[in-house]
């Protein structure tokens, strides 16, 4: 009854999939090892559904997970995070849908940024670093307006009403854990013990996710000797010896497939051998798969 259920609500994008979504069953990764696992860049907006087992591009250059980028292909492995206690593996995969991802960074680089107080380290001082400004001091700070909050807890803008906290009672003890303490007797210079400031951006504060994107999915670096039990594959039977290549999608593939412009950046270099027809944990069809090349 549960299996003719789930047949109903979901349809995995790879055909040997007999139930639910794609599956990985890591046997031999090196990118548990060796640290090369990636999650900073987000799903290009056109991606809807990610299985695992998947292959995606991490295209550094566009900011975005991908199918047409240049490089490596990466394979798709998040976290199975599942909410009810009786669901099944094969019922994870990362969809769109799900995620409202919305805050991509806390500070955004590519715009105008302004150092400021108050922090506890400065004692509730509000300055900007500027020493080419003619009313800056020796140390090359100018004074700004003090930040203030209105009744909801908000900041207000220079000249508005509002509340200034204070911060009289911040520590002028010495915190030797924090290296960049102002309090360190060590910091002899004046800059140097007032640029331990925070870094903001008064027009937005935080950078946020490109436009359409939604999630950000972990990818794992594959190479060659590495092996995994995986359903999440282009086929209709499969035995020993089979080789296999990233389709379109980032779906395997007995198939080699050109790159498409646009669409699809084509299979590459990278082969995987069927070394084991086998089950996946839930006993559904599936094959131990190592990288050859």
């Amino acid at each position: 009854m549960l299996k003719e259920f789930l047949k109903k609500h979901i349809k995995s994008q790879a055909s040997y999939v007999e139930l639910g979504y794609g599956q990985v069953e890591p046997n031999h990764l090196s990118a548990q090892r060796t640290a090369q696992i990636y999650a900073q860049l987000p799903a290009d907006p056109s991606i809807e559904v990610l299985e695992q087992g998947q292959f995606v591009k991490y295209d550094y250059a566009a900011g975005l997970v991908n199918f047409t980028g240049a490089g490596e292909w990466m394979l798709v492995y998040n976290e199975t995070k599942l909410y009810r206690e009786h669901q099944l593996d094969c019922e994870f995969a990362m969809i769109k849908g799900n995620y409202q991802a919305r805050v991509y960074s806390p500070l955004d680089a590519a715009k105008p940024e302004e150092i400021y107080g108050p922090t506890r380290l400065l004692q509730g001082v509000r300055e900007k670093y500027d020493p080419t400004n003619p009313e800056a001091d020796e140390d090359g700070f100018v004074k700004l307006g003090e930040i203030k909050f209105n009744a909801d807890g908000d900041w207000v803008e220079d000249g508005e009403e509002g509340i200034v906290p204070d911060y009289s009672v911040a520590t002028k003890v010495y915190d030797y854990y924090e290296m960049n303490d102002i309090n360190n007797p060590e910091i002899e210079e004046g800059y140097r013990r007032r640029l331990f400031m925070k870094l903001r951006d008064r027009g937005n504060r935080e950078k946020m996710m490109p436009d359409g994107t939604a999630m950000v999915p972990r990818v794992f670096k594959t190479n060659v000797g590495d092996h995994y039990t995986t359903n999440m594959i282009n086929a209709d039977t499969l035995k020993e010896f089979d080789l296999l290549y990233v389709g379109e999608k980032g779906i395997l593939t007995t198939a080699k497939a050109e790159a498409v412009e646009g669409q699809f950046a084509g299979s590459g270099d990278m082969v995987w051998q069927v070394v084991k027809v086998y089950t996946m944990p839930d006993h559904q069809k599936g094959v131990k798969i190592m990288r050859i090349a």
